[in-house]
């Protein structure tokens, strides 16, 4: 409740507050995209259980693809927050890209293979606001990572199975007022991120470093009509001998992971590099309440080193994508499918996604 008091000069807002008595929650979601297939999310959530301020929060993902995400978050406010966090994704797919720079597809004589991706990320990690707006943070993170495909015969099967540890920093802020239509604000992520170490499955690692940024705006010059500019920019410092955490293209609807981005016009991770550039450009319109049509553009530079020559990412984007789509806004999250194609390649694909991403 709330109440106001007259003062010399208006008047003061004073706000009673009762903390809810509730400390535990069940909480159930369900999702399909066409990466991870369906999902139910059967989610655990308790506040106070060591001490006054703290969080533990477990996700277990059952479908198709088994995936959890467990959180304790130790909130300290505006002074220095403690947070770990354990993750597994795991999914099946037919995909045009190799992780070897294209060797494997070369000797082959193959074009696209269905791989067997597992992803375990384990991190520790210290966080504060910066000019009460910005997240930033600095942690530890250690990664098992393999990738494998049963459909290959003559040679190994395994691409990678490593350990990984690494070193991360990063700032984020975010003012849009909602997360899948938003009609106004913007928001910042940026982080460095760099691996020390390798268990070395393939020997051929060495350190190296990734950076990596996006920005977003969104505005609404007619009302129910929004325009969202993103702009995403990335790449590997250091001499890079491994592929496996390189910028993949391609597809939409899942929850990035592993540097894995969304790209209309091309199929689920198509095209990969250690720098890309990438810029979009969405026009939404709310037809009926909570009812949308949009239409995207999306245009990339994507290779190796492309940063390293003054001119080669400054050229006309090598891959573009087109996507028309509807969205509506449910009790269950965003439901949306997309109808997407690709100029330079002449492929439409369509996708479907249902809930909130997770």
């Amino acid at each position: 409740t709330y109440s106001f008091e007259k003062m010399d000069k208006g008047e003061r807002l004073v706000l009673h507050l009762k903390e809810n008595p509730t400390n535990t929650f069940m909480k159930f979601g369900l999702h399909y995209d066409d990466l991870y297939k369906s999902g139910v999310l059967v989610n655990y959530t308790h506040k106070k259980i060591i001490t006054k301020n703290d969080v533990v929060a477990l996700d277990v993902i059952l479908g198709d693809n088994f995936r959890y995400n467990f959180e304790y978050y130790l909130d300290n406010g505006f002074y220095w927050s403690f947070g770990v966090n354990s993750k597994l994704n795991t999914f099946n797919r037919n995909i045009s890209t190799d992780f070897e720079n294209g060797v494997v597809f070369t000797d082959l004589g193959i074009n696209s293979i269905n791989i067997d991706f597992t992803e375990l990320t384990n991190q520790a990690y210290l966080q504060t606001l910066f000019a009460q707006k910005f997240s930033v943070g600095a942690g530890v993170e250690f990664k098992y990572l393999k990738i494998q495909s049963q459909t290959l015969q003559n040679t190994t099967p395994v691409f990678d199975s490593s350990d990984y540890l690494s070193a991360f920093g990063y700032l984020k802020y975010d003012s849009f007022n909602q997360k899948y239509f938003p009609s106004k604000g913007w928001s910042f992520a940026g982080e460095l991120k760099s691996y020390l170490y390798s268990s070395d499955y393939t020997q051929q690692f060495k350190r190296f470093s990734i950076a990596k940024t996006e920005g977003s705006i969104v505005f609404e010059p007619l009302k129910k009509c929004t325009i969202k500019s993103q702009t995403e920019i990335g790449f590997a410092i250091g001499r890079r001998t491994i592929s496996f955490f390189d910028f993949v293209l391609g597809g939409y609807g899942f929850v990035p992971t592993n540097n894995f981005k969304p790209f209309f016009g091309y199929d689920f991770l198509s095209v990969a590099g250690d720098s890309y550039l990438k810029q979009t450009l969405t026009f939404d319109y709310e037809f009926y309440k909570k009812h949308h049509v949009n239409f995207t553009g999306n245009y990339a530079t994507i290779g190796n080193r492309i940063f390293e020559h003054s001119t080669r990412w400054l050229v006309s984007p090598k891959y573009t994508g087109y996507a028309l789509g509807y969205g509506m806004e449910s009790i269950v999250g965003p439901i949306e499918i997309k109808h997407s194609w690709s100029p330079e390649t002449g492929n439409h694909f369509t996708w479907f996604s249902v809930g909130f991403w997770f």
